[in-house]
């Protein structure tokens, strides 16, 4: 009697008889003789696949509790310790991500984790190399960052402040810009009088733009010096 079995090229197939290893079956298609004997394949998946952590309750360094979200993209390193650990990898690699988690955001400010957010996934990743003997860890991902609603409207509160301030040190700086402005311009025509009966002529002649002027009487007479 004869079993026949595929092996695909994504898939690591595991053959077992009579409940004991024989070997890892190349992609293909394979004729097993199973007459008197129990033939069985096992097989997993030969990719990277992503496991999210679901939310993880965590705290920082300055007492600001929050939650993370995070998924893992793994690949099967060790398809027999994979198959023979009844898949209990996924669960260890859910409580390697939590632990280092944990103690990762434990030594970090909030505003740190608000602001190194691509840092943080990096360091997760260093933190979880080798945590999970039947996966190969290739990337983490912050997927999301919760904070309660309480802290939110702090941080919504402070950022209005600071753009609140910001907004009203550039008015000051206008004002202080236009003010230098008319400044320099009243003390250039004081120390130059003809300029003032140019900028006149200028405003008045077919080519002005249109400003109003309001003028003195004695204001075009060339014959008059200024005060």
């Amino acid at each position: 009697m004869w079993k026949t079995e595929t092996v695909y090229e994504w898939e690591k197939a595991l053959l077992y008889v009579d409940g004991a290893f024989q070997r890892i079956l190349p992609a293909g298609r394979h004729r097993l003789f199973a007459l008197g004997r129990r033939v069985q394949v096992f097989r997993v998946a030969n990719y990277p696949t992503y496991y999210p952590s679901g939310a993880i309750e965590v705290i920082t360094a300055d007492r600001f509790a929050l939650r993370l979200g995070v998924a893992v993209m793994a690949r099967i390193c060790d398809p027999r310790a994979a198959v023979e650990g009844q898949s209990q990898y996924h669960q260890a690699l859910l409580l390697a991500v939590a632990e280092a988690a944990v103690a990762l955001v434990s030594e970090r400010s909030l505003d740190d984790l608000i602001s190194q957010r691509a840092d943080l996934s990096a360091a997760l990743l260093d933190r979880l190399a080798g945590k999970v003997a039947e996966l190969e860890i290739q990337a983490v991902t912050i997927q999301s960052l919760t904070l309660p609603p309480e802290v939110r409207r702090m941080l919504t509160e402070v950022e209005r402040a600071r753009q609140e301030g910001a907004a009203a040190l550039e008015r000051a700086r206008g004002e202080h810009a236009s003010l230098r402005s008319l400044a320099n311009a009243a003390r250039l025509l004081k120390d130059n009088p003809e300029l003032m009966r140019l900028r006149t002529l200028q405003a008045v002649s077919p080519t002005g733009k249109g400003a109003t002027l309001v003028l003195g009487q004695h204001a075009l007479d060339p014959t008059r010096s200024a005060d």
